[in-house]
This record gives structure tokens, C-alpha cells and sequence, in this order.
């Protein structure tokens, strides 16, 4: 069964979101050998943002991209902005409370299984945990592929989504700082430039309005991808586009046409070789 985009556990105090559930996790949780992701995505909080629970089935790795919040984690709070790590499983009560003033981006990943367990105890991601990533800009791309592939689906798309989630736990394990290690103010830009891009690529149709946007010229917002991201902006707002253009293509009434004009393309042609490059098919499924 394909991904969808709903889950009676996923949070509705969100403005923006890029989220999968796979229904089919526990068929493949049987398997001790691999590990079973259950959902995901990117969620841009609501000023009244907020989750209190007291248990929770699946192992947690959440990452704040931008903005400020809190997490308690077992009565121990934390503050938490872009750049932090956080990981619970089913005994550690947790709340995660986004700022009013400044509301978190964050990305959330839930997976079960014994090798998930045994691969967070090997990286030394304790539950409870929380750790500041010095290479935060390669785990945002890599948990962006996660995303992608989980929606994009097909025979290896779930294997996909494993294996760069596994990267980038990974990574997160390998560049840990304390989580009171303070942030470059470049990488904070950075940060916020590709937030922009995150939130509103439907109705972007350039990166010149992107940097007009945050206030920043296209040549120095294509200098902070060169120097943190392994994507140029470009290649970002497009495969934002199109990851998009997926779920939407999924529905029985969609036309290739009306998906093509609501994601900004001037021709249902330009965007059919498009999707084509980036999917290997078809947007009529060829």
C-alpha cells in the first residue's frame, strides 16, 4: 500500500506540511532484520503548537530546522532552535512546544522494529537525548530524500527512505555537539533561506523572488547553498515542485494540466519533461 499523507497521530497545529504515513508498518515489522519506518515529514508549526503525551509507540528522532521551541523529554526541558536533535521511544513522556514569536520548522521521523532499537543504542542516540548537529545542512538534505522517497514510492522507494534516514542518524551521531553550542549567524541565514524555499515553493516561481524574499540577493543565496547544501536552489525549489506534483498526480480525477498550473509551470509540456527526468516516468504514468 502506497504512503499517504494522513495519520490519526499527526499533529493539526501546523500551517505547512510534507508528511507521509505508510499504513503497511507492522507487516513489516516482523522482519527483525530491517528497519520499519512508520511515518514522517516536515511540519511547519503553528504559534500554539504543541504535543504532551505520556507514551508514544514508535522510536522518535525529530530535527528543528528553523525557529525556537521547547521539548521536555522524562521532566527535563530544553530549549530547542534550528540545528537541534531530539530523540523518545514509548517510555519517555515528552512535550514539544513551538515559540509563539519565532515557530518551529522541524522535521519527525517515527520507526519501529529490533534493528531500529539496536541501531540507536549503536549511534549512542539515547531516548531522552537531546544534541546539537555541527552538520546540519547534509542531515536536511538527507531526511528532504527521505521525504521524497517515501512519497514517490515505487519498488525501492521505501528501501530508499530507510537507508537515508539510517545516513542520516548516522551523521548525527558523528558530528554531535552540546546542545548549548552556539550557531554560525551565515548558517543561520542559510537556514532561513532554504525555510523560504521549504514553505512556499507551490507559489515560487524563481529563486530571484525567493532571495527578494528573504531579503538577501540571488547571488548570495546561491553562495550559502554552495557552501552548506549539496543542492543548488534551484534544484531544491524543483524538486520540491515535483515531489508535490506526485501526491497530487496520485488522485483519480488529476489532470497533468490543472497539477502543472497549481505548482507554477507555464506549460503542462515543460512540466511533463520535468517530472519525467525526475522520476524516471511518466506524469500520465507511463
Amino acid at each position: 500500500m502506497p504512503a499517504t499523507d494522513q495519520a490519526d497521530y499527526f499533529s493539526t497545529q501546523v500551517v505547512r506540511t510534507r508528511r507521509f504515513f505508510l499504513p503497511e508498518w507492522e507487516e513489516r515489522q516482523r522482519d527483525a532484520g530491517t528497519l520499519s519506518l512508520v511515518g514522517g515529514g516536515c511540519e511547519w508549526c503553528a504559534p500554539d503548537f504543541v504535543v504532551d503525551r505520556r507514551d508514544f509507540p514508535f522510536l522518535a528522532f525529530e530535527f528543528v530546522s528553523r525557529g525556537q521551541g521547547s521539548v521536555t523529554l522524562a521532566d527535563q526541558k530544553h530549549s530547542v532552535e534550528a540545528g537541534h536533535a531530539f530523540f523518545f521511544d514509548s517510555t519517555t513522556p515528552h512535550v514539544i512546544r513551538s515559540s509563539a514569536e519565532e515557530p518551529m520548522v522541524k522535521y519527525f521521523f517515527n520507526f519501529t522494529g529490533k534493528r531500529a532499537a539496536q541501531m540507536m543504542s549503536d549511534l549512542d542516540l539515547s531516548p531522552g537525548s537531546v544534541l546539537r548537529v555541527a552538520d546540519a545542512s547534509r542531515v536536511v538534505t538527507l531526511l528532504e530524500e527521505v521525504i521524497d522517497h517515501a512519497l514517490r514510492g515505487g519498488r525501492f522507494g521505501l528501501r530508499a527512505a530507510c537507508a537515508a534516514l539510517e545516513h542520516a542518524l548516522v551523521l548525527c551521531a558523528d558530528s554531535r555537539q552540546p546542545a548549548t553550542t552556539k550557531i554560525d549567524p551565515a548558517y543561520a541565514t542559510y537556514l532561513r533561506c532554504r525555510g523560504h524555499l521549504l514553505r512556499n515553493y507551490p507559489v515560487l516561481s524563481s529563486i530571484e523572488q525567493a532571495a527578494k524574499a528573504c531579503h538577501v540577493s540571488a547571488a548570495y543565496f546561491t553562495r550559502l547553498f554552495q557552501r552548506y547544501d549539496t543542492e543548488t536552489p534551484l534544484a531544491c525549489l524543483t524538486r520540491l515542485k515535483l515531489s508535490q506534483a506526485a501526491i497530487k498526480l496520485r488522485q483519480p480525477d488529476a489532470l497533468v494540466k490543472n497539477v502543472a498550473a497549481e505548482l507554477g509551470y507555464k506549460s503542462a509540456a515543460h512540466f511533463s519533461r520535468a517530472f519525467k527526468a525526475w522520476s524516471g516516468r511518466s506524469p500520465r504514468g507511463g
